[in-house]
């Protein structure tokens, strides 16, 4: 992965990406050529300039697995008024956004070292080449922190716009992270706050909350965290450094993606087990005091942290080694994924919203 970025410069990197795509967007050209102008060789020459010299050169990229090493492959699709829309993304977060969903996979299956990213970008023939050159901007800087490069990929004419992105990433197989494998009276703990980036896409739509108007500093921040996710690449290495002595790898995980109560879902699914949530839910600062907030927090998804289910004394440790992570309750070998209330009481994840449904009809 190359050195290891801290959380002060990834922290940086969010906030310089948000200062480069009005950058961006304030640079292209009116008279930028079209993709049917540019055709598949131009299109390919240009694109070629993100990658290494002579990356583009042959009919397929060559990956070298370190010694050890476990491939791991993840792919996720992008879609134009599915994903994005050029009401809520600029292309230059699209590019960052289709980057870090599967750099976020890769966090969540372990992965310390980053290969890099195959990219299939579809557009139509209109599309003009200053949208396709900022989203490969927004793309090349979401991977730059973690040493990984674009790889390759393949071109072609579509009604809308989309990019399919394979990441390719390594781990050591013993310290492989799977959603099955969690035990009853594990803790569950999430690496950071959830919430932001569906208030975010809210705001981006026009919903609002429903509150009132809303402190311009959270509207930013929810905006850039929609936007700019940033995938828990450094997780799995702050799971090795924390693993008590004597603590075999036995690590249960899976990404927020689909927000944080679809995460419990997974983990419990794969393992038989309820859980009890008996910990206040890792909403940030600001989110709270929100109408929806609770909702956002569980299920507003693509929040792109980590979602683990650890023994108590190695949660202990990863608690007290990263102060985002936040401790969310335990498994229990009774059924149900339940809530604890202020009263005592215990309310059904699922009564305070539903994750997002992939074929849903508009």
């Amino acid at each position: 992965m190359g050195s290891e970025p801290t959380p002060e410069l990834l922290a940086q990197a969010t906030t310089t990406a948000a200062a480069e795509d009005r950058a961006c967007a304030a640079a292209v050209e009116p008279g930028d050529p079209c993709l049917a102008e540019l055709g598949e060789a131009g299109l390919i020459e240009r694109l070629a300039g993100f990658a290494p010299p002579g990356q583009f050169g042959n009919d397929a990229a060559l990956v070298q697995p370190g010694p050890d090493e476990v491939l791991v492959v993840s792919t996720d699709v992008l879609v134009e008024n599915n994903h994005f829309s050029d009401t809520t993304t600029p292309p230059f977060s699209v590019g960052w956004r289709a980057a870090a969903a599967n750099l976020s996979d890769l966090a969540a299956m372990g992965c310390t070292r980053v290969h890099g990213l195959t990219i299939a970008l579809q557009a139509p023939g209109t599309t003009p080449w200053g949208w396709v050159e900022q989203a490969y901007r927004g793309l090349a800087k979401a991977l730059e922190p973690w040493g990984g490069i674009i790889l390759g990929g393949d071109c072609a004419g579509a009604a809308q716009r989309s990019l399919a992105i394979t990441a390719l990433g390594g781990v050591v197989a013993q310290r492989l992270i799977r959603r099955e494998g969690a035990r009853a009276g594990d803790w569950l703990v999430a690496t950071g706050p959830h919430g932001l980036s569906g208030l975010g896409l809210a705001l981006l739509l026009g919903r609002g909350d429903g509150s009132g108007p809303l402190d311009p500093g959270l509207r930013q921040r929810a905006i850039d965290a929609h936007r700019y996710p940033r995938p828990r690449l450094d997780v799995p290495l702050l799971l090795q450094r924390s693993q008590p002595a004597e603590t075999p790898w036995q690590v249960a995980g899976t990404d927020s993606s689909d927000g944080l109560g679809r995460a419990l879902e997974l983990i419990c699914d794969a393992a038989g087990l309820g859980a009890r949530l008996d910990q206040p839910l890792p909403l940030p600062p600001g989110l709270a005091s929100l109408e929806e907030g609770k909702r956002w927090c569980l299920w507003g998804g693509e929040d792109f942290e980590l979602v683990l289910a650890l023994c108590p004394a190695w949660a202990r440790a990863l608690l007290a080694a990263d102060c985002r992570c936040r401790l969310l309750g335990r498994l229990v070998s009774e059924p149900g994924l339940l809530m604890l209330e202020a009263d005592g009481s215990h309310t059904p994840i699922r009564e305070l919203g539903a994750p997002h449904r992939h074929f849903e009809s508009s």
